[in-house]
């Protein structure tokens, strides 16, 4: 049941979807969804199949950004996720080639983050970090090992033996259909990277979302030395579907597929363009100069892009997000982001105003919120009084527990975090962050019994993200590790347990009244669910929403404490 436990906690586009699981007499049994192209290890080693190096960056690259994420993850018990049995086999490729890691039977959560010493030592020895195999340590840095492995093992298209020198050192390393002159300087380099992984000073060893950026780095010099990506990616992006009754027709998400091709052969475009997204507005580039004034205000930057203020004609204030090319799956991440945007109205998630279809850069506009996000807030020195953290508190469930509703389509959000929630100038929340949301159904009536407990499950992933950020809320401590490596839940979690409330967990500055407190402890009580790591003892987003709103009533009308605890027990 662990590897169940482990699974079901994750949501990223490269790690393999689990859809549900039985329990036998003597066997557990998961479902996964299906991935058609099999395992790397067959792709590499039993197949003929032609991948040109481009592909096999961004088959890194998903791997690497994966194991980036489960290094991150906020679990309930203050763990990260270590795979612990990184190879090809555990790789898994879709038609587009796009990895998805898969076997979590050996994972670990490593407590705080940092190590775990083990005698029972689990995994395939040819790609195990051989201090965990000899010490039984295993950290993080562990899957970096097994990871260059696998690097190795993509330039090479041979299997790689552990002290193999030759293999490793020399340049008969590089697998002949992509070591030619214009290769060679990125195969130095992903060797390079490669060796940095397999070093025996464990702390010598880099972070995952290091290697990540470097393998996109490394892709994007690729591109601009080749002028373009390989064909069969262009081509991915030109796909149609059949129509039974009205013949060969574009959806819309395979219009704005087709005029993303449009725009990188440099064909014109309009503004008055309207392309399956409402009325939404297809600005020019020119349009978005003027608008941002040749990009003159950053409000923020990441390795997904760059957000810019601007003002339309009406003196509307927007805010302008130009997608970065580095973000792998960047033109998946606009479509996606787009389509389901453009088909939801909440006053507590972004407005999408428009978009502009550029070469290069494609970008979003937006509309504005005065305040930034809410990491911005928390970090920050201002007065943050308890009714308005209530507010986003309470507001934010109301937007996921419509995004969960039939009505949406039962989108799973799947990055509910303060980075993702923007805030206005009257302090009112809105939900950003959907390149990788997911439409679960669009027809309630069409799932059975079975299926509805699976998206219930896939659903309440969203629930666990909510608990943290509700957390970061009434502590006013950061998203992230501390300096001692103690995790945030579980600082909740051991304040919690020394006087059944997690009175010392809560922010100084709004525990001057008792009554605060209260509500406080409440709204502890029901974050406990929120974060349990048995995914389906976990409230949906309704149940969440309506309790805290029915807490905040108590609180406004002076309940006692006694009065409110009933609502949540």
């Amino acid at each position: 049941m662990e590897e169940v436990s482990i699974h079901s906690q994750m949501s990223h586009r490269n790690v393999v979807e689990l859809i549900g699981y039985c329990i036998g007499e003597s066997t557990l049994m998961i479902v996964t969804k299906y991935i058609s192209k099999g395992n790397l290890d067959d792709i590499l080693h039993n197949s003929d199949i032609s991948i040109p190096l481009d592909v096999r960056l961004g088959i890194a690259i998903g791997c690497a950004d994966a194991l980036s994420y489960m290094h991150s993850m906020h679990l309930s018990n203050g763990s990260l996720i270590c795979h612990g049995d990184i190879k090809p086999a555990n790789i898994l490729l879709d038609s587009n080639l796009t990895s998805k890691l898969s076997d979590f039977g050996v994972s670990r959560l490593l407590s705080g983050g940092v190590t775990q010493y083990t005698v029972h030592i689990k995994g395939s020895v040819s790609y195990m970090d051989p201090i965990y195999f000899h010490e039984g340590c295993l950290t993080p840095r562990s899957d970096v090992y097994s990871f260059g492995m696998v690097l190795l093992e993509l330039i090479a298209r041979k299997r790689v033996r552990k002290g193999d020198i030759n293999l490793i050192g020399g340049g008969e390393i590089f697998d002949a259909e992509i070591a030619n002159r214009s290769n060679m300087k990125i195969l130095k380099e992903m060797r390079k990277l490669a060796i940095e992984c397999l070093t025996l000073d464990i702390h010598k060893r880099p972070q995952m979302n290091v290697v990540a950026k470097r393998l996109r780095t490394l892709k994007k010099e690729l591109k601009d030395m080749h002028g373009r990506y390989s064909e069969h990616i262009l081509a991915s992006h030109r796909s149609w579907r059949k129509n039974d009754n009205q013949g060969p027709s574009y959806n819309s998400r395979m219009q704005l597929k087709k005029s993303l091709s449009i725009f990188k052969r440099n064909l014109s475009n309009s503004s008055k363009i309207l392309l399956g997204l409402g009325n939404m507005r297809i600005f020019t580039q020119e349009e978005l100069n003027e608008i941002t004034q040749n990009y003159s205000c950053l409000l923020s930057g990441g390795t997904s892009g760059k957000v810019y203020k601007g003002t339309l004609e009406d003196n509307t204030v927007v805010a302008v997000r130009i997608f970065s090319e580095a973000l792998e799956g960047f033109e998946e991440a606009f479509i996606n982001g787009g389509m389901i945007l453009s088909q939801i109205v909440h006053k507590n998630i972004i407005r999408l105003l428009g978009y502009c279809l550029n070469a290069d850069c494609p970008a979003f506009v937006y509309e504005y919120a005065a305040r930034g996000t809410l990491s911005d807030i928390l970090d920050g020195r201002e007065d943050f009084p308890l009714h308005l953290r209530v507010k986003i508190a309470v507001e934010t469930a109301e937007a996921l527990e419509y995004l969960h509703s039939s009505a949406a389509g039962m989108i799973r959000h799947g990055y509910v975090a303060p980075s993702k929630t923007l805030v206005d100038d009257s302090f009112t929340p809105k939900l950003t962050g959907f390149s990788w949301a997911q439409r679960l159904n669009n027809d309630d009536s069409a799932i059975h019994d079975h299926d509805k407990y699976c998206v219930s499950l896939k659903l309440k992933t969203d629930v666990y993200q909510f608990g943290v950020l509700v957390l970061t809320l009434i502590s006013r401590k950061n998203f992230a590790f501390y300096a001692d490596h103690e995790h945030l839940v579980s600082q909740f979690l051991a304040a919690y347990k020394a006087d059944n409330s997690g009175r010392a967990f809560f922010d100084d500055d709004i525990t001057t009244r008792s009554e605060d407190v209260a509500l406080l402890e409440e709204i502890g009580k029901l974050l406990l669910k929120c974060i349990c790591l048995e995914i389906d003892q976990r409230p949906t987003m309704k149940q969440v929403a309506q309790h805290l709103r029915i807490i905040r009533r108590c609180w406004k009308n002076n309940c006692t404490a006694d009065g409110a605890s009933l609502v949540t027990n």
